[in-house]
């Protein structure tokens, strides 16, 4: 066999065993459920809203009301579901989202106060709960509870999460555009509210797989208070800060290239080339199994991150664009896998996904504020200058973790011993034998 046709089996092979994990695949599949709103909300309340009103700026002040709460709420929602387990909050913080959701849409068409309108919709985004640190807490207990004192099979099981995600927010797009133009405007909204609540429950409902709340553990923590409180967890979420800025910016910034470059309907395409190069990169990236330490790996991550965003100011054609968006797709998961690796190995397990929840905070404000701020430098420089805003993002994430290196080696070596995300109890459950997943696996 080729040697790609090799490199190809045992990518494939390495993904299918981290599958096979006793209910790896059933939890994996609600949360793609559960999180396949994130994808549609957001686009779906400004194309509801412009189209009902008219106005882009009220879409803009309703999808911040929205996402701004959403972002917050989630680290105190996480810090309930690690105390108390995923089992009893879930359940709450998705029917509440639902119908939340529901209650806007109604606002709207009886056309309540928009600051009525806003209240409603900033519950919705309070009670969103954080399901994608939500399903990585849990494969990290449950590779934990296999015995595995390695990262690499947790570093595949991420990747598959970041495949999970690309996915997301590839679907989502045009789930909206297709269900608003064939049916209502409301019409994505809906189908977000019964996919957060179906999804939500089903996950909820598989507690084998479930980590166990912190007062169920029978040691306390040493650690009580907030996660970001714990040394190196908060360059790690600048870090993430960085990288949400890097995909806010790119895709203002790519859609408004291909407009102006008279081929508006490529906006959609280079943003799904993107989409391909991160999985594809995500794919390699996880099924490998890297001797370096983690802090080091996330900062040559980020640095070849660095790199490939340079050419992007110079670009002068859709093709060239195309091009250059593939590899720096490529480069996008591998930083993530490893950012979302290093914040599992910085905190306890009573604190996990809150910890996580940090990283997808961060991640969700730097889009924010890199999408406001490319949409200005658009107006007032143009799509070259705005290209410079992802390379600053990169940048960014690569200094706060270069310069906080020792602080990160330190803070990571208390736990690099302990399998992921084990929690002190720790009676076994079937899966494969010890051993089955090895550093110096071929």
């Amino acid at each position: 066999m080729a040697p790609e046709g090799v490199a190809c089996v045992f990518v494939l092979t390495t993904y299918r065993e981290v599958l096979r994990i006793p209910g790896a695949l059933r939890f994996s599949s609600a949360g793609f459920i559960a999180r396949l709103p994130l994808s549609i909300i957001g686009l779906g309340i400004v194309v509801y809203i412009s189209g009902v009103t008219g106005s882009y700026a009220t879409a803009g002040i309703l999808a911040a009301a929205f996402q701004l709460p959403a972002a917050g709420c989630a680290l105190y929602t996480s810090r309930l579901v690690d105390r108390h387990g995923q089992h009893r909050v879930l359940p709450f913080l998705v029917s509440l989202h639902a119908l939340a959701l529901i209650a806007f849409i109604l606002t709207v068409q009886y056309r309540l106060p928009l600051l009525v309108q806003a209240l409603v919709v900033a519950l919705a985004g309070a009670s969103q709960p954080a399901v994608g640190a939500i399903v990585r807490a849990r494969w990290a207990y449950t590779i934990g509870r296999l015995g595995q004192t390695s990262s690499p099979m947790l570093r595949s099981a991420f990747a598959v999460e970041s495949i999970v995600d690309e996915l997301i927010f590839t679907i989502g797009p045009l789930v909206v555009a297709t269900m608003a133009l064939r049916f209502s405007l409301a019409s994505p909204l809906v189908l977000a509210a019964v996919l957060a609540l179906v999804g939500g429950m089903l996950l909820s409902a598989q507690r084998a797989t479930e980590p166990p709340a912190s007062s169920s553990l029978a040691v306390p923590s040493a650690h009580s208070g907030s996660a970001i409180q714990l040394p190196g967890l908060l360059p790690v979420v600048v870090a993430a800060i960085g990288t949400g800025f890097i995909f806010g910016s790119f895709e203002v910034s790519a859609i408004a290239f291909t407009a102006r470059a008279g081929s508006p309907a490529a906006g959609g395409f280079v943003l799904a080339v993107w989409a391909l190069g991160s999985l594809l990169g995500g794919l390699w990236f996880g099924s490998r199994h890297w001797k370096i330490r983690l802090p080091t790996q996330a900062i040559l991550c980020f640095l070849a991150l660095t790199i490939v965003l340079i050419p992007m100011p110079f670009i002068t054609s859709v093709p060239m664009l195309g091009l250059a968006t593939f590899v720096s797709g490529a480069a996008v998961a591998p930083a993530l896998i490893s950012g979302f690796s290093l914040a599992e190995r910085l905190v306890p397990a009573n604190l996990l996904t809150e910890g996580l929840t940090w990283s997808n905070s961060g991640l969700a404000v730097g889009f924010s504020g890199g999408t406001a701020l490319a949409g200005i430098v658009i107006d007032t420089t143009g799509t070259a200058a705005a290209f410079v805003l992802p390379f600053i993002g990169a940048v960014s994430a690569m200094v706060a973790l270069i310069a906080s290196r020792r602080l990160l080696l330190a803070s990571v070596a208390p736990y690099e011993d302990r399998p992921p995300g084990v929690p002190l109890n720790s009676d076994p459950i079937p899966g494969p034998a010890p051993g089955a997943f090895r550093d110096d696996a071929p």
